[in-house]
């Protein structure tokens, strides 16, 4: 299990699309919640999964999202 806290704080960056100069001011606090599980298989050889929710504290800037992950791990 893990939880986040992540702040973006509004840095004054700017990024290019085409000739347009875009600035990425925006500011957001968001909390992150995820877990997963492992399994081992053989000696040396285990499965692994995880999954994930992002959301955002407030109305303003929302970001929202859901993500996930599996693979081996193998170690010799």
């Amino acid at each position: 299990m893990l939880a986040n806290v992540w702040r973006d704080w509004g840095a004054k960056a700017k990024t290019m699309f085409g000739i347009d100069s875009v600035p990425l001011i925006e500011q957001a606090t968001r909390l992150e919640f995820a877990g997963g599980l492992s399994a081992k298989i053989l000696p040396g050889l285990s499965l692994y999964a995880q999954a994930g929710y992002q959301l955002a504290t407030s109305n303003d800037n929302r970001r929202d999202g859901v993500k996930g992950d599996f693979g081996v791990h193998y170690s010799w």
